[in-house]
């Protein structure tokens, strides 16, 4: 159907957008408001033809950070929609600049927290923590990260560990918030709460500060 112009698909029940709907390149259309749908894939953001857009009282709560790549978007639509990210007041203008916009600062917010946090778990972190905190990453240890191996102190060869973590998250297409959320749960499956109370204080912190 990579030649399909016009599609619509409100009023049903769907919970879910097909991964691969990037591939019907030519859409110009799309209606699927009144649906169950929290989750847009990220070949989504690949319908560069798309000039209209409704996908209002659905379940969302976050848009893609790359929805500037529908450069040709013209009417949009997300009323009624648990939006957080970004909020509904920024949305209700329907400007597609506006939500790209506030979509870049937020992502420029959340890497400079993400790279605090990182700080605050190197300089913290103990060594057999450290190694537990791997486990739950699922990051494997490299030869580099082993204290009998480098000169480097512990501090350094965690935040490399980290930021090597981060890499492989990103070719997940992982965002840096959701990153963030997977972290300080293995910190706390860990048990590192004074680390957990410094971040804690840092994203009380953050939260006073508007951008």
């Amino acid at each position: 159907m990579t030649q399909l112009k016009r599609l619509d698909i409100s009023n049903n029940a769907i919970r879910e957008i097909p991964r691969n709907i990037g591939e019907l390149r030519s859409l110009v259309s799309l209606n699927a408001y009144n649906n169950q749908i929290c989750y847009l894939p990220p070949s989504f953001l690949c319908l560069h033809d798309l000039q209209q857009l409704n996908f209002s009282g659905n379940n969302l709560t976050d848009l893609p950070r790359g929805i500037h790549n529908l450069f040709s978007l013209k009417e949009i639509n997300f009323d009624d929609n648990t939006l957080l990210r970004p909020p509904m007041e920024i949305c209700k203008g329907k400007q597609l600049y506006t939500i790209a916009h506030y979509l870049e600062r937020a992502d420029q917010r959340d890497e400079k927290i993400l790279e605090k946090i990182f700080n605050i778990v190197a300089k913290n972190i103990t060594g057999t923590n450290f190694k537990f905190l791997c486990q739950k990453l699922s990051l494997a240890i490299s030869e580099t990260d082993m204290p009998t191996k480098s000169t480097i102190s512990l501090s350094e060869r965690v935040h490399q560990a980290l930021n090597r973590w981060k890499t492989e998250s990103n070719n997940l297409s992982l965002t840096t918030a959701a990153l963030t959320d997977q972290l300080t749960r293995a910190l706390m499956m860990i048990g590192a709460y004074e680390i957990m109370d410094k971040i804690t204080a840092l994203k009380v912190f953050t939260r006073a500060i508007k951008f």
